[in-house]
Protein backbone atom coordinates (compact mmCIF):
# COMPACT_ATOMS: atom_id res chain seq x y z
CA UNK A 1 0.00 0.00 0.00
CA UNK A 2 2.90 2.27 0.66
CA UNK A 3 4.40 1.58 -2.86
CA UNK A 4 1.01 2.41 -4.20
CA UNK A 5 0.98 6.18 -2.51
CA UNK A 6 4.24 6.77 -3.29
CA UNK A 7 4.09 5.83 -6.42
CA UNK A 8 1.20 8.27 -6.92
CA UNK A 9 2.75 11.12 -5.24
CA UNK A 10 5.90 10.34 -7.56
CA UNK A 11 3.54 10.63 -10.63
CA UNK A 12 1.39 13.72 -9.67
CA UNK A 13 4.58 15.77 -9.32
CA UNK A 14 5.91 15.29 -11.89
CA UNK A 15 2.92 16.00 -13.82
CA UNK A 16 2.36 18.94 -11.67
CA UNK A 17 5.70 20.71 -12.29
CA UNK A 18 5.41 19.46 -16.22
CA UNK A 19 1.97 21.05 -16.42
CA UNK A 20 3.30 24.34 -14.65
CA UNK A 21 6.14 24.51 -16.89
CA UNK A 22 3.91 25.26 -19.80
CA UNK A 23 1.39 28.05 -18.54
CA UNK A 24 3.28 30.21 -20.64
CA UNK A 25 3.16 29.43 -24.24
CA UNK A 26 5.36 30.90 -26.92
CA UNK A 27 4.94 30.48 -30.18
CA UNK A 28 7.05 31.72 -33.42
CA UNK A 29 6.20 32.95 -36.68
CA UNK A 30 8.13 34.71 -39.34
CA UNK A 31 6.58 36.44 -41.91
CA UNK A 32 7.98 38.66 -45.28
CA UNK A 33 7.35 41.43 -46.88
CA UNK A 34 9.22 43.61 -49.66
CA UNK A 35 9.96 47.95 -49.54
CA UNK A 36 11.06 49.02 -52.93
CA UNK A 37 13.47 45.90 -53.38
CA UNK A 38 14.38 44.97 -50.53
CA UNK A 39 13.05 42.24 -48.49
CA UNK A 40 12.27 42.40 -44.29
CA UNK A 41 11.42 39.73 -42.21
CA UNK A 42 9.24 40.09 -39.44
CA UNK A 43 9.29 37.69 -36.62
CA UNK A 44 6.97 37.36 -33.84
CA UNK A 45 6.97 35.92 -30.45
CA UNK A 46 3.77 35.42 -29.22
CA UNK A 47 2.95 35.15 -25.33
CA UNK A 48 0.47 33.69 -24.43
CA UNK A 49 0.05 33.59 -20.29
CA UNK A 50 -2.35 30.32 -19.62
CA UNK A 51 -1.83 30.10 -15.89
CA UNK A 52 -3.36 31.73 -13.14
CA UNK A 53 0.01 33.84 -12.36
CA UNK A 54 1.13 37.00 -13.72
CA UNK A 55 4.19 37.50 -15.65
CA UNK A 56 6.40 40.04 -16.24
CA UNK A 57 7.90 40.61 -19.83
CA UNK A 58 10.97 42.61 -20.72
CA UNK A 59 13.49 43.15 -23.31
CA UNK A 60 17.39 43.27 -22.68
CA UNK A 61 19.62 45.00 -25.27
CA UNK A 62 22.32 41.94 -24.59
CA UNK A 63 21.55 38.21 -24.11
CA UNK A 64 21.87 37.74 -20.47
CA UNK A 65 20.80 33.90 -20.42
CA UNK A 66 23.87 33.52 -18.24
CA UNK A 67 22.70 35.06 -15.52
CA UNK A 68 19.94 33.90 -13.13
CA UNK A 69 16.51 35.48 -12.62
CA UNK A 70 17.41 36.81 -9.62
CA UNK A 71 20.35 38.87 -11.61
CA UNK A 72 17.77 39.61 -14.47
CA UNK A 73 15.87 41.09 -11.94
CA UNK A 74 17.83 43.22 -10.32
CA UNK A 75 19.61 44.83 -13.28
CA UNK A 76 16.28 45.83 -14.30
CA UNK A 77 14.16 46.62 -11.79
CA UNK A 78 17.11 47.42 -8.98
CA UNK A 79 19.94 48.97 -10.96
CA UNK A 80 20.22 52.45 -11.13
CA UNK A 81 19.99 54.24 -14.82
CA UNK A 82 20.46 57.89 -14.58
CA UNK A 83 18.94 59.13 -11.65
CA UNK A 84 17.00 56.25 -9.92
CA UNK A 85 15.72 52.73 -10.95
CA UNK A 86 12.58 51.51 -12.35
CA UNK A 87 11.74 50.18 -8.55
CA UNK A 88 11.97 53.49 -7.23
CA UNK A 89 10.18 55.55 -10.04
CA UNK A 90 7.17 52.70 -9.18
CA UNK A 91 7.46 53.86 -5.26
CA UNK A 92 7.32 56.85 -6.04
CA UNK A 93 4.41 58.77 -5.79
CA UNK A 94 4.97 61.78 -7.43
CA UNK A 95 5.77 60.57 -11.07
CA UNK A 96 3.07 62.35 -12.99
CA UNK A 97 4.23 61.20 -16.70
CA UNK A 98 5.80 57.99 -17.59
CA UNK A 99 7.48 56.92 -21.12
CA UNK A 100 9.22 53.85 -20.95
CA UNK A 101 12.97 53.35 -22.22
CA UNK A 102 13.33 49.74 -24.55
CA UNK A 103 15.70 48.30 -22.94
CA UNK A 104 16.51 51.03 -19.63
CA UNK A 105 12.52 50.77 -18.48
CA UNK A 106 9.98 48.89 -20.32
CA UNK A 107 7.98 46.68 -18.77
CA UNK A 108 4.66 44.64 -19.79
CA UNK A 109 2.60 43.35 -17.14
CA UNK A 110 0.80 39.85 -18.60
CA UNK A 111 -2.09 38.75 -16.33
CA UNK A 112 -3.82 35.53 -16.94
CA UNK A 113 -5.25 34.60 -20.10
CA UNK A 114 -3.36 37.65 -21.86
CA UNK A 115 -1.18 37.51 -25.00
CA UNK A 116 1.32 39.80 -25.47
CA UNK A 117 3.70 40.05 -29.25
CA UNK A 118 7.21 41.21 -29.22
CA UNK A 119 7.81 41.72 -33.33
CA UNK A 120 11.39 42.30 -34.64
CA UNK A 121 12.09 43.36 -37.92
CA UNK A 122 15.19 42.40 -39.83
CA UNK A 123 16.74 43.41 -43.16
CA UNK A 124 16.92 39.95 -45.65
CA UNK A 125 15.88 36.56 -44.80
CA UNK A 126 15.53 34.88 -42.13
CA UNK A 127 15.42 30.92 -41.29
CA UNK A 128 12.87 29.17 -38.71
CA UNK A 129 14.84 27.90 -35.69
CA UNK A 130 18.28 30.15 -36.46
CA UNK A 131 20.88 31.17 -34.01
CA UNK A 132 19.54 34.82 -34.99
CA UNK A 133 16.31 33.73 -34.01
CA UNK A 134 17.44 31.86 -30.63
CA UNK A 135 19.78 35.04 -29.38
CA UNK A 136 16.50 37.23 -29.78
CA UNK A 137 14.43 35.07 -27.88
CA UNK A 138 16.80 35.14 -25.01
CA UNK A 139 17.04 38.81 -24.59
CA UNK A 140 13.21 38.92 -23.83
CA UNK A 141 12.47 37.71 -20.71
CA UNK A 142 9.89 36.60 -18.41
CA UNK A 143 9.35 36.22 -15.13
CA UNK A 144 6.72 35.44 -12.53
CA UNK A 145 5.53 38.72 -10.79
CA UNK A 146 6.51 37.00 -7.46
CA UNK A 147 9.65 36.67 -8.02
CA UNK A 148 9.65 40.12 -8.33
CA UNK A 149 11.06 41.76 -4.78
CA UNK A 150 8.98 45.27 -4.06
CA UNK A 151 6.33 44.63 -7.09
CA UNK A 152 2.77 44.43 -5.90
CA UNK A 153 0.69 44.71 -8.82
CA UNK A 154 -2.54 47.14 -8.35
CA UNK A 155 -3.53 50.16 -10.04
CA UNK A 156 -0.27 52.14 -8.89
CA UNK A 157 1.71 50.03 -11.10
CA UNK A 158 -0.60 50.57 -14.54
CA UNK A 159 1.21 53.50 -15.34
CA UNK A 160 4.36 51.78 -15.68
CA UNK A 161 2.70 48.73 -17.64
CA UNK A 162 3.67 49.33 -21.39
CA UNK A 163 -0.41 49.59 -22.24
CA UNK A 164 -0.23 47.87 -26.33
CA UNK A 165 -0.62 44.15 -26.89
CA UNK A 166 2.57 44.14 -29.13
CA UNK A 167 5.94 45.77 -29.33
CA UNK A 168 7.86 46.10 -32.64
CA UNK A 169 11.78 46.43 -32.68
CA UNK A 170 14.34 46.61 -35.46
CA UNK A 171 16.68 43.66 -35.09
CA UNK A 172 19.54 46.39 -35.46
CA UNK A 173 18.53 47.98 -31.90
CA UNK A 174 19.57 44.48 -30.29
CA UNK A 175 23.59 44.69 -29.66
CA UNK A 176 23.99 40.84 -30.08
CA UNK A 177 22.50 41.20 -33.90
CA UNK A 178 24.26 44.06 -35.10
Amino acid sequence: MKRIVIVILGVLLTLNSYSQENLLQIERKISEFSVDTTLYSQIDFCYSNTSDNTYILWIERDNVDSLSNYKRIKKHFHNTKGDMSLMQMIWDGNVGSYTPGLFETFMKIIKPREKFIVSIINKGKVSANTDFINSIGKQVIIVNADEIRGLQIDSNIEMFNYNANNVTILAEWLKENK
